[in-house]
C-alpha cells in the first residue's frame, strides 16, 4: 500500500516535473506584453470550455461508478482530472489564440 503510494507520488512529481519543463522551453520571448485584452477575452474562453470538459469527465466517472463499469481510487480521479484540466485548457488557450488573429 505505501509502495503504490511512493510510485503514484513519483509519477505525479515526473509528470508536474515535465510540464514545468514543456512550458519553459515553448515559452516565447518577445516585445509584446505578458497581458493584454485579446489574450485575456482568449484566457476567459477556453477556462469556460475547460470547466464544460471537467464537467462531462466527472459525469463520465460519476455514471460508471454508479452503474458499475469503472472503479477508480481518489488519487486517480484526481490525477486524471489535473492531467484532462492541463491538457484541455492548454488545447483550448491554443486554438483560440489561433482563431483570433
Amino acid at each position: 500500500m505505501v509502495a503504490d503510494l511512493n510510485i503514484q507520488l513519483l509519477i505525479f512529481v515526473f509528470f508536474f516535473t515535465m510540464g514545468g519543463v514543456i512550458h519553459f522551453i515553448l515559452r516565447k520571448k518577445s516585445n509584446e506584453p505578458k497581458s493584454d485584452e485579446r489574450k485575456q477575452k482568449v484566457a476567459g474562453k477556453a477556462a469556460q470550455n475547460t470547466i464544460v470538459v471537467i464537467m462531462g469527465m466527472l459525469a463520465v466517472i460519476g455514471w460508471g461508478d454508479i452503474l458499475d463499469l469503472l472503479k477508480l481510487e481518489t488519487l486517480a480521479v484526481v490525477s486524471l482530472v489535473f492531467f484532462i484540466l492541463m491538457i484541455s485548457m492548454f488545447g483550448f488557450f491554443k486554438y483560440y489564440n489561433s482563431k483570433e488573429t
